[in-house]
């Protein structure tokens, strides 16, 4: 799969669906990371984004025949702790390009410790560049996605392609050279506007990455 069509992604799930069921009877061994998104609204087409984009790692990830899956396990709606996490994403992006990842960086507030989600994704309402950043001295994400990323590179790089890319990061990925991936840094404009209704690509070395983070079913 060098890379799929959105469509084609949701309807591959539905089928992924039904062998989710069939392997949870049979009593295979999981290692599925939650996901909790928080949105101001219902209607907000990142998070429309963000289901896709899960879909995508899953297919990705069946594909390889690896047992982790990324799982919808709460969505919150412009709730009152959103403005603890809305603050704890500016500092981290105050931060962008100071911090490297094993660095303490700002405290995680408790509002998003105390989330039950091994990935976090704020639906954030301010004009930040889109993250990922552990946190909790785990391999738990924080993943903040913007309205209007401040990177010029990121204008020609769907949302979809943005948080594939950032969930990409709390899977254990990091950059690739290649400017035409869904893992880039830079991407290159030219390469990846045309492919607004694709996924990008994962490129040879990610793929071996993930198999050797991840054990096979």
């Amino acid at each position: 799969m060098r890379f799929m069509t959105r469509r084609v992604v949701l309807l591959i799930s539905a089928l992924l669906v039904i062998g989710e069921a069939f392997s949870v009877l049979s009593g295979e061994e999981r290692m599925d990371r939650r996901v909790v998104i928080l949105t101001p609204t219902v209607i907000d087409e990142r998070l429309v984004s963000t289901r896709e984009a899960l879909m995508f790692w899953n297919i990705t990830l069946s594909e390889l025949g690896l047992s982790p899956r990324l799982t919808e396990s709460a969505v919150i709606v412009e709730s009152p702790i959103t403005r603890a996490l809305e603050n704890y994403a500016h500092q981290l992006w105050r931060q962008a390009g100071r911090l490297t990842a094993g660095q303490p960086g700002p405290q995680a507030p408790r509002e998003l410790l105390n989330l039950e989600g091994d990935i976090v994704v704020l639906l954030s309402k301010q004009r930040l560049m889109s993250f990922a950043w552990p946190f909790d001295k785990t391999d738990r994400f924080f993943v903040g996605i913007g309205t209007r990323p401040n990177d010029p590179q990121e204008h020609v790089v769907d949302v979809h392609n943005v948080i594939a890319h950032e969930l990409g990061h709390a899977l254990g990925l990091t950059h690739s050279g290649n400017p035409s991936a869904l893992m880039c840094s830079p991407c290159r404009s030219s390469l990846v506007a045309s492919h607004a209704e694709n996924f990008l690509p994962l490129t040879k070395a990610d793929r071996v990455r993930l198999l050797e983070l991840y054990p096979t079913r």
